[in-house]
């Protein structure tokens, strides 16, 4: 039995993002760049790679993973972003709060530009059970963190979400109990939910920029009611028509602009929801679990681009409810002045009718007249010698035939042009 054509296709898309498995002590480094189609970023890994002798990914590939000695770097591909994370030990002292970062990080990026939108160092160690403040302090410098367990317990999990002068957001990751693969498919939700809560963020600016727009919108359209209300006669009502329409034009350019920025960001909140959801938190006494923490600013966020895509479809209803409207009022006097039209011409047809019919009396008289003068020629020369009779006489006689036969005559040529119509 043959596969569909997209069987394997398919069913490696399971496989298209896999976990590193990593051991204590690590350090994790992950990098998001906003890059439509990932080129650039693959450009420049390929290019990478070539330097130093590594597998170049092929035209296709998604992702790829390279050996550096006992580090791991992984480039992903997505569809307006890049990624690169950096897997491996560490010789330092990795509760140290500044780390150097690794050469070959900025090897890569250095050329793209300022397109990084997140940036995760994730800290991983074996967890000696220190007391959380004693050791929170120490890492992060202040007490404004959260942390819970996670992973159903197996580790504890510290950050501030904070960006730090390296350009960082650090993670402090403590191992109780994990094994190398979940270790690392914690650490890929943790990079994760770094990168879609600040992709799904790029929607909150737009929903900002919007508002006054949408307020010098509603306003006008308000105005516009009002005129509509006011409107009378075609031409007044036509003007309104226009403002409508040009109206309606700059809330469809508007739809245009921000479809795909809410659409994105409703994706990603959904994302970083179920990663959090993943991540199976438990508490710690004293801190906030990282999904409240979360959700207190990153939900109301959300929550206004919600309503400002709301607002400005429902803008969007508003005005085509209003224009069927007003089109309905012109449609409806355009009916009645068609009406008035139409019974002016029937009018004007009776009148022709009447006109008619008078002329076709006048057309009787008037052919019958010039059928009695060709007879009266003809009648003429043989009129005494034939009959005996005065040529007068003769056409008096033939006068009523003539006028009967002519009118019989238009009636049928009438009737005949009525059965074609």
């Amino acid at each position: 039995m043959a596969d569909h054509p997209l069987r394997q296709r398919l069913n490696e898309e399971l496989h298209s993002r896999p976990s590193i498995p990593v051991r204590p002590p690590a350090r994790i480094l992950h990098l998001a760049l906003l890059d439509p189609g990932s080129r650039r970023l693959k450009e420049a890994f390929a290019a990478f790679c070539e330097r130093h002798a590594l597998p170049v990914p092929s035209a296709e590939a998604r992702q790829a993973i390279v050996e550096l000695g006992t580090q791991r770097l992984k480039w992903e591909r997505h569809g307006e972003f890049g990624t690169l994370t950096l897997v491996g030990s560490w010789p330092e002292d990795l509760l140290a709060p500044s780390l150097p970062l690794p050469p070959l990080l900025d090897e890569i990026t250095g050329g793209l530009g300022d397109i990084r939108i997140a940036a995760a160092d994730i800290r991983l160690v074996r967890d000696e059970e220190e007391p959380a403040p004693t050791l929170v302090e120490r890492f992060f410098g202040h007490d404004d963190v959260a942390g819970g367990f996670v992973a159903g317990g197996t580790a504890r999990l510290f950050t501030d979400f904070r960006i730090g002068p390296d350009g960082f957001t650090r993670y402090l990751l403590l191992d109780r109990a994990l094994t190398p693969a979940r270790a690392g498919r914690t650490v890929r939700r943790l990079c994760e939910i770094d990168t879609y809560r600040m992709l799904a963020l790029m929607a909150y600016p737009v929903a900002q920029g919007h508002a006054p727009v949408l307020g010098g919108l509603e306003q006008r359209l308000h105005e516009i009611l009002d005129e509509m209300a006011k409107a009378s006669g075609a031409a007044a009502e036509r003007a309104v028509l226009e403002r409508m329409t040009a109206l309606s034009r700059e809330v469809e350019r508007l739809i245009d602009t921000h479809a795909f920025r809410f659409a994105a960001g409703k994706a990603y909140h959904r994302i970083v929801q179920q990663r959090l959801a993943e991540l199976h938190e438990g508490s710690i006494s004293g801190y906030q679990r990282l999904t409240p923490f979360l959700e207190r600013r990153l939900g109301p966020a959300m929550a206004t681009c919600a309503a400002t895509e709301e607002r400005v479809e429902s803008l969007a209803r508003r005005l085509a409810r209003a224009i069927d409207l007003l089109r309905t009022r012109i449609d409806v006097a355009l009916e009645a002045q068609n009406q008035e039209i139409l019974e002016g011409m029937a009018e004007r047809t009776k009148a022709q009718l009447r006109l008619q019919e008078t002329v076709e009396g006048l057309s009787v008289v008037a052919i019958s007249y010039y059928a009695l003068s060709v007879l009266a020629k003809v009648v003429e020369p043989v009129a005494s010698h034939l009959f005996g009779m005065d040529e007068a006489v003769v056409v008096a006689i033939l006068a009523p035939l003539v006028v009967i036969l002519v009118w019989l005559g238009l009636r049928r040529i009438r009737a005949r042009i009525a059965r074609g119509a």
